[in-house]
């Protein structure tokens, strides 16, 4: 079942001018936390969702690094073949030199300036280490080491029913989608970490299913309705409600309740069934978090051979590299 991903963009986003924008390169050399190939981190402009540069078949453009999407693909106006088709290419990652891919069309209002060659989604990422970190991102064929990352000062989220290389750690009823925990007053739910979710219309965006927005109201949370959300889904255009809470932070947690990171800047929006799959369809509460939470969470280490994700919490330490306790309880 793929895991479908919106584009939480007003309508007023249809005048941006479509321009792609290489991050800065300040952090280029600093040595990989897993070791692999360093590329250099392309993104659309205040865009947060990674693309990098690679070849396909001799064709060489930006890709999307989806963990949101669970299958691969690439442009069928780049690439020969009907729409929906099956195609398989050479691709230049470490470790893969062929793999299948699906051909989709990119008709996106926000693109990278050379467009968008193709998606590299959870079927390839659960085979790769990926480091994304504020202006690079490396991809590696080997495991992390964890004690390595815990040096450096790395949380460990451990994703075993949820994200791993092997499949026989996931739980058969969820797609093989990298999480985080949540908890919002004393509710808690696992959240996608979804990486192709361009949330720029409402920074931290927090899309959540039916049960956990009645679990929320259950709770005592006062939800305050904010006004719509425009998305775009396989169902096409639609409007879901957008609400804000006050006083009450937003924790991010790994699967022992360790706080990594909270904000007081986030939104919440209900996800509706709509046949597009993905945690609107579940009947547990779940949570789906858009790329702008990667500008918290800092550096960010995906190692699906450990079924692990590392955070770095970049934005709750001082200056000074301390923690600092107005961010962190």
């Amino acid at each position: 079942m793929a895991t479908i991903r919106t584009a939480s963009l007003s309508l007023a986003a249809i005048a941006i001018l479509i321009s792609g924008v290489a991050m800065g390169i300040e952090d280029h050399d600093q040595e990989a936390l897993c070791g692999g190939r360093r590329y250099a981190r392309i993104a659309v402009p205040n865009g947060a969702s990674p693309y990098v540069e690679l070849t396909a078949d001799g064709k060489t453009g930006p890709f999307l690094i989806d963990y949101g999407a669970t299958r691969s693909a690439l442009s069928a106006d780049a690439f020969a073949g009907p729409e929906g088709a099956v195609r398989k290419s050479t691709i230049s990652l470490p470790g893969i030199e062929e793999a299948l891919f699906h051909l989709a069309r990119y008709d996106l209002l926000l693109q990278p300036e050379q467009g968008q060659l193709g998606v590299i989604g959870a079927d390839l990422l659960s085979r790769l280490t990926v480091e994304l970190a504020p202006s690079a991102v490396v991809l590696g064929a080997e495991p992390c080491r964890p004690q390595a990352l815990i040096a450096r000062g790395l949380t460990p989220v451990d994703q075993t029913g949820f994200f791993a290389s092997d499949p026989a750690k996931i739980d058969p009823r969820r797609p093989d989608v990298p999480v985080v925990f949540l908890r919002l007053g004393d509710v808690r739910a696992f959240a996608q970490i979804d990486t192709g979710y361009e949330d720029l219309a409402y920074g931290r965006s927090v899309d959540i299913n039916q049960a956990l927005f009645e679990r929320l109201v259950q709770s005592g949370i006062k939800l305050d309705r904010a006004g719509d959300s425009d998305v775009w889904t396989c169902d096409g255009h639609e409007r879901w409600p957008r609400y804000q809470v006050k006083d009450r932070a937003l924790m991010i947690e790994n699967g022992h309740g360790m706080v990594i990171v909270q904000t007081d800047d986030f939104h919440l929006i209900v996800k509706r069934a709509n046949g597009c799959g993905g945690i609107a369809e579940m009947a547990e509460p779940a949570a789906q978090l858009g790329a702008s939470f990667l500008r918290l969470f800092g550096a960010v280490v995906f190692d699906p051979k450990n079924a692990t994700v590392w955070l770095d919490g970049a934005a709750r330490r001082s200056p000074g590299g301390a923690a600092d306790p107005a961010k962190v309880k």
